[in-house]
């Protein structure tokens, strides 16, 4: 069972992925709409390059709206890496009349602040930082692809390990959160729930899952901190994945971050998607 890479260069199977030989699904076609000369811009393309079937590039929405793909769209993001090159209402209805099937999320990179508009407003896009491009873009592109085919998949599956999920945080009310969270994903998607533990700074002795995703919360661990993740002698060789839970992480950190052993850093508020990639 993986989780999210630990490198750039690799990806997240995604649901789609893993059901494939259950279901045929519609290819994933993706529209990458903006500038990718930004190195942080060029890393996301190649996500997307790697975990969909095609990718056109086009340098705005008019070009889009112009000369759309042959063929149909189902992704569409658009990448914005400043403030220069606004997207208004009336493009993002002009899109939708030429991809109207297709999923479309705002890409942010660092010199862009997050939107402010909530879910319904005229002009309003899901948005995804670049902090998290690497969790969620994988689960995105292959999310369309497993709802086609999770209802064939379902009863010819084959029933995986349930790996555990460890969350060490000063706060229970942010592991609770979570662990809530977790569960009401797992019933939509039919997966089993994975043994779910609240630690207050540190793993014990009394942690003896074989495998496990360990969230540090940045209120216990930060990769400045001289002893990483305080992992008991006796727990060293257990099959432990470590995700760093913090906000508004710097480059700088999340490679100091990785540099210390973690595979995945999360941004708080933490999205669905990289909920989602802790069930594949």
């Amino acid at each position: 069972m993986r989780i999210t890479p630990s490198e750039l260069g690799e990806s997240v199977p995604g649901p789609g992925q893993r059901l494939a030989s259950a279901a045929m699904a519609a290819p994933c076609i993706v529209a990458w709409v903006g500038s990718s000369s930004d190195p942080l811009a060029q890393r996301t393309k190649a996500l997307c390059e790697q975990n969909a079937d095609a990718v056109a590039t086009c340098p705005d929405v008019a070009s889009l709206v112009e000369a759309p793909p042959r063929l149909p769209l189902t992704h569409v993001l658009l990448a914005q890496t400043d403030r220069s090159h606004p997207i208004e209402a009336d493009q993002l209805l002009e899109l939708k009349r030429v991809a109207p099937n297709a999923s479309v999320v705002r890409w942010l990179g660092p010199l862009v602040a997050p939107s402010v508009g909530l879910p319904g407003q005229q002009g309003w896009i899901e948005t995804i930082s670049w902090r998290d491009s690497l969790q969620t873009l994988p689960v995105w592109l292959n999310r369309s692809r497993a709802s086609r085919a999770v209802q064939t998949a379902s009863n010819s599956a084959v029933t995986r390990p349930t790996q555990g999920l460890v969350i060490v945080s000063r706060s229970w009310a942010t592991a609770d959160a979570i662990f809530d969270a977790l569960e009401l994903i797992a019933g939509e998607h039919d997966q089993p729930v994975p043994v779910m533990t609240w630690r207050r700074d540190r793993l014990t002795r009394a942690d003896r899952l074989a495998s496990a995703h360990v969230v540090w919360d940045d209120s216990v661990w930060r990769p400045a901190d001289p002893k990483p993740f305080q992992v008991p002698d006796d727990l060293s060789g257990r099959s432990y994945r470590h995700i760093w839970m913090t906000g508004m992480a710097t480059p700088a950190q999340i490679q100091a971050a990785q540099r210390c052993g973690v595979s995945a850093v999360w941004n708080k508020p933490i999205r669905r998607e990289s909920l989602e990639s802790l069930l594949g």
